[in-house]
């Protein structure tokens, strides 16, 4: 009987051991398998079966009964979820998951996982395993957002859809005005005036103590400006004199007279030299023509020359439009340098539309160069051709972005950084980002979300059924399944382009087919030495 259950014990340990050769073959030939999982073969003793006691010691014996076993048996084939060694392809709807997490593809009865990710679009534009089956997740609506977390359905790409036209809603500027752009007029006395001794006049010096001062000013007499204002019109203005005036009575008069009407400019005296500096940047013909006296006195007043031509830049930039048709206008803006820290600026389109509201305004700002008035402009457009009425915001800079404004003594860098409309777009390709989006890539520049895969998430991965073509089934071993987008799992990221190789270490199955062929021969041996045995028992009769 003995010689039995080593007979048996033989013939479970060959059946265990095919078993793990059929484990080991089957982890050799998917070692280009994308996404395989390999599979490892444990043992368990089989049940013993007990001889009698093992002696007289009652309850000194170290054991009260002797058994021997009847074989092996294999408890469990389990599978190794380990990462596999991403596979760079270069297709775009190649995709491999890093990290935790399979892909759902149905069949029309029921949504199985993968970790395969060879994908391709069908001719109906859905993506699908290479069996056929349907990739799951969540189709975006028409403005580009998907709603994850509920029930999937099948990716469908319209490659025949074209992305509606948007109109301009808002333009961005951002940059810098040279706050020197414009200059304002200045002209000065040829001559500086000066006192007895060679020194400069100030403001404190009286009149009659100019060098220049040939016969002394009474009461009464009258200093005559013969001055040319901005706009090119001229007029007289007339000073006169009492005893003891200073230069500053007659300057004060003077700029009090010119500025009488308006702003024009100021007469200042600098080191000697009277400076008139018009009050307007730009072109200008403020100019003190002639200086004359009437009455008893002379004073040698220098003439006049312009020593700074009043000079007018501005800072054009130009950008696209869109009407609700998606056809494209062509705009350009014009910010003119009207005043110290304030810019005019002009709209207008190349082809003539007409602007019906805001294409004129006014920006300013302060001694720091930053914008102070409101960095929000408002302007409507007719666009024609059957286009309705276009409005849209022009916004100067952006802090949430990072984009300013200003006004500094620098480069003119202002120029149009961003606007939001654009015509018709065909679809001209797709790419797929780390969180399973979908993003169709359009011919006039723009892409748009077109959907987003879903992942799926076991409690027990070891609990899953296989249903081949690298294909699980969850069962109730494996516990909830949790269903989401990757963005949504903390340890799920979706690599597009790539493909995730089978996670067999051939040195390692080398290794175990080795042993296992030992283990198999002998077990094959004690099969083959007790025959022997029972045939010298079966010879002991003769």
């Amino acid at each position: 009987m003995s010689l039995i259950r080593s007979l048996n014990s033989g013939v479970s340990g060959l059946k265990a051991f095919q078993t793990k050769m059929d484990v080991i073959g089957n982890n050799i030939a998917n070692v280009e398998t994308a996404g395989f999982k390999s599979s490892r073969v444990s043992f368990s003793e089989m049940m013993n079966q007990r001889l009698g006691r093992s002696g007289a010691g009652g309850g000194n014996s170290p054991q009260l009964s002797n058994e021997v076993g009847l074989g092996v048996r294999v408890s469990s084939i389990d599978r190794d979820f380990s990462q596999g060694a991403m596979q760079t392809t270069g297709r775009e709807t190649d995709l491999a998951i890093e990290g935790d997490g399979y892909f759902m593809v149905g069949d029309g009865n029921q949504n199985l996982m993968t970790r395969a990710g060879n994908f391709v679009f069908n001719k109906d534009g859905l993506l699908v395993d290479q069996g056929g089956r349907t990739v799951q997740g969540y189709n975006a609506d028409s403005n580009g957002n998907v709603l994850g977390g509920g029930a999937t359905e099948d990716i469908r790409i319209d490659f025949e859809n074209a992305l509606p036209p948007k109109q301009t809603e808002n333009i961005k500027l951002a940059g810098n005005l040279n706050a020197t752009t414009s200059k304002a007029q200045v002209s000065q006395g040829q001559n500086g005036l000066t006192v007895d001794g060679g020194g400069s006049a100030n403001l404190n010096t009286e009149i009659n103590d100019l060098t220049q001062t040939l016969d002394d000013l009474a009461n009464g007499d009258t200093i005559s400006f013969d001055v040319t204002l901005n706009d090119g019109t001229t007029t007289t203005l007339d000073y006169t004199y009492a005893a003891g005036d200073t230069m500053e009575n007659m300057i004060n008069s003077f700029n009090t007279q010119l500025n009488g009407g308006g702003d024009e400019g100021q007469l200042t005296l600098v080191d000697g030299l009277m400076v008139l500096r018009s009050s307007n940047l730009g072109d200008s013909d403020l100019q003190i023509n002639d200086v004359s006296i009437s009455g008893t006195g002379n004073v040698n007043f220098p003439s006049f020359q312009v020593t700074q031509e009043g000079e007018t830049n501005t800072r054009t930039m130009s950008t696209t439009v869109y009407d609700n048709l998606g056809r494209a206008h062509s705009m350009t803006l014009e910010f003119t340098q009207s005043d110290t820290n304030e810019w005019t600026y002009e709209a207008s389109f190349v082809d003539g539309e007409e602007i019906t509201n805001g294409a004129t305004g006014t920006v300013e700002f302060d001694e720091l160069g930053q914008l102070s008035s409101d960095n929000m402009l408002e302007m409507t457009f007719e666009p024609g051709n059957g286009a309705n009425a276009t409005s849209f915001e022009l916004e100067l800079g952006d802090s949430a972005q990072g984009t300013r404004f200003t006004q500094y003594a620098g480069a003119n860098t202002a120029k149009v950084i961003n606007q939001d409309g654009y015509t018709q777009g065909e679809l001209v390709d797709i790419s797929i980002d780390g969180d399973g989006r979908v993003q169709g890539i359009y011919d006039n520049g723009n892409n748009m979300v077109l959907a987003q895969l879903a992942l799926a998430q076991v409690q027990n991965r070891n609990g899953m059924e296989m249903v081949g073509n690298g294909l699980f089934r969850p069962t109730s071993a494996a516990g909830e399944t949790f269903i989401n987008t990757a963005d949504n799992f903390a340890n799920a990221n979706i690599n597009s382009g790539s493909l995730e190789g089978s996670n067999v270490d051939l040195a390692k199955e080398f290794t175990n087919m080795i042993t296992s062929q030992r283990a198999y021969q002998s077990n094959a041996r004690v099969i083959s030495t007790s025959d022997e045995m029972l045939m010298e028992a079966v010879n002991l009769k003769r």
